[in-house]
């Protein structure tokens, strides 16, 4: 079995509402889809997708252009069941591992997709197999006044969320009243984190979140610029609250420098951001090896890309059971998939269908076909 064809197409709708963190405000989904086409009529969809221009610069359109003008050319004529291979013949091409993350994701969740529903199974058996099948969630809740993200919160508790992300980065004393505005709301025992995105320096970071740990919050998702690992661990020394690597940690080398300096108790893996399933494996084995824990996050993709994080939440014993995101519909105004996941009472389960278990709506692919149109 051979590729023969890969297309591509950007697909945009819009947010429910705006979502501002401390590298921008996102307002739309912005993927792009990958197909894979065989010579013995096999297909396979995977997605990839941004919020903001990523670490590396990618964006929406770059990584159309990217697929299209130099990774597709390196593939055509594989074999797709050789993933691993089609994934270093990627990495090869540019000397090394690092570039095109988000680009090559698309393709790894493809070849995944499509392999999976070549042999009749689910990807989380391609993976290893499902140590569980239900997750719990989590939620990040967007900058807005202190009293719209209280709001938010308690109405986010009520649908069964098992925690709560707050973001911050910004002004650091609004950033401390939007926390104890959130914790006021749903009260002393409910579990809270704060994501600052990389928005403070550590001279800001240390004595803020000192503040901030009074309210209760047990962790802190990347404090300090992602290239500063020695002030995150200097946050991770200084204050009583576990932190979590997340925009530090595209790579299995980031990783294993985190453990060296001793920056992070938990990585935050994303399979868009680090090449897809096939690398994030990695990452999590060197997290494992390293005595770090691993937690989820997404780039909010819709149905393909959704599905690619449950099915590896599933399959990898070293991810925490709660997830930061379960369905494009806790976001987004709509799905491009004829399925959608759903959360009942908080609580997402995969699917057990071939392949990732996407069925596309070919309506919506026309509707939303595109960059966002504003």
């Amino acid at each position: 079995m051979k590729i023969v064809d890969v297309k591509t197409q950007m697909v945009s709708l819009p947010l429910i509402s705006p979502y501002r963190i401390a590298p921008g405000t996102c307002r739309y989904a912005t993927s792009v889809l990958v197909k894979i086409i065989t010579d013995e009529g096999a297909e396979g969809v995977g997605e990839t997708a941004v919020t903001v221009p990523e670490r590396g610069g990618e964006t929406q359109e770059s990584i159309k252009i990217s697929l299209e003008k130099y990774i597709v050319p390196q593939i055509i004529g594989m074999d797709p069941r050789d993933i691993g291979l089609v994934i270093k013949k990627i990495e090869d091409f540019h000397w090394g591992k690092t570039g095109f993350l988000c680009a090559k994701a698309g393709i790894d969740n493809a070849l995944y997709d499509l392999v999976g529903k070549y042999y009749g199974l689910p990807v989380y058996q391609l993976l290893g197999g499902a140590h569980r099948k239900s997750f719990s969630l989590t939620r990040s809740l967007g900058v807005r006044t202190p009293e719209e993200m209280a709001e938010e919160a308690v109405q986010l508790k009520s649908l069964g969320y098992k925690m709560l992300t707050i973001k911050a980065g910004f002004d650091p004393q609004q950033d401390i009243e939007r926390v104890a505005a959130v914790r006021d709301a749903v009260g002393q025992d409910f579990p809270l984190e704060v994501d600052v995105n990389g928005g403070y320096t550590i001279d800001v970071a240390i004595p803020t979140l000192r503040k901030m740990v009074k309210y209760g919050i047990e962790n802190v998702e990347q404090p300090v610029p992602w290239w500063d690992l020695e002030g995150m661990a200097e946050v991770r020394r200084l204050v009583e609250i576990s932190v979590t690597a997340d925009e530090s940690a595209w790579t299995p080398y980031d990783v294993i420098e985190i453990i060296r300096k001793r920056a992070a108790d938990r990585i935050c893996i994303k399979p868009i951001k680090s090449g897809g399933l096939y690398c994030s494996s990695r990452i999590a084995d060197v997290a494992e090896a390293g005595g770090l824990r691993c937690v989820m996050g997404s780039k909010h993709p819709l149905g393909p890309g959704t599905a690619a994080i449950l099915h590896f939440a599933a399959a990898k014993s070293c991810v925490d059971e709660v997830l930061g995101y379960g369905s494009p519909l806790e976001r987004f105004t709509d799905d491009i998939a004829v399925n959608p996941v759903q959360i009942v009472d908080g609580i997402v389960t995969i699917s057990d269908a071939p392949g990732l278990g996407v069925v596309l709506d070919e309506e919506k692919l026309k509707r939303y076909d595109g960059a966002p149109k504003e």
